[in-house]
């Protein structure tokens, strides 16, 4: 009956227009339901440099993702120290230093 109403060629149109239409919808789907990786849950794992030397309690500053962050470590950090983020607690990154011979490019692990 569609093809009486229609013609050939607008059955083929609409028929292709409708699975594009699927294809979209099935891809938006799949993009909803995929697990957001932005903003500071990306931060474990990246490399950053340390900028300002650690004081007392272990705090320094690092440019990490080509951003300022106040981090914490263990032990004493020095500027143009690489160090490995290692988790994140508000505006402070927790983080340890990078061994010299690693040659990881702030890729999250």
């Amino acid at each position: 009956m569609l093809l009486v109403y229609f013609g050939s060629q607008s059955v083929w149109a609409l028929s292709l227009l409708g699975l594009i239409l699927l294809l979209a919808a099935i891809i938006a789907i799949q993009a909803h339901r995929r697990r957001v990786r932005g903003g500071n849950e990306e931060l474990p794992g990246m490399i950053g440099e340390i900028t300002q030397a650690s004081d007392d309690r272990g705090r320094a500053r690092a440019l990490v993702r080509g951003e300022i962050w106040q981090v914490h470590a263990g032990t004493p950090l020095r500027p143009g120290q690489a160090v490995r983020v290692r988790a994140e607690h508000g505006l402070m990154l927790e983080v340890e230093p990078v061994p010299e011979g690693d040659d990881s490019l702030g890729e999250p692990s």
